[in-house]
C-alpha cells in the first residue's frame, strides 16, 4: 500500500457533484407543489422530525 497517497476528493470531483445537484435542484424546484401557510408548517415539523431522527440514529451508531 502507498502511504503517500493522500485521501480526499479533488477540486474536479467536488465540482462535479455541485454541478449534478445545480442542475437537478433546478430542474425539480418549478415542479415543487406550492405550499398554503399550514401546509408549509406541517411539512416543515416533518422536516425537523426527519432530520433530528437521523441526527439520533447516528449518534448512536457512532456509539456502538
Amino acid at each position: 500500500m502507498n502511504r503517500n497517497a493522500s485521501t480526499g476528493f479533488t477540486l474536479v470531483e467536488l465540482a462535479v457533484v455541485l454541478l449534478i445537484l445545480s442542475v437537478t435542484i433546478a430542474i425539480l424546484l418549478p415542479r415543487l407543489p406550492r405550499l398554503t401557510g399550514t401546509e408549509q408548517s406541517s411539512a416543515l415539523r416533518r422536516l425537523v422530525l426527519t432530520a433530528e431522527a437521523s441526527h439520533e440514529e447516528a449518534a448512536v451508531k457512532k456509539k456502538a
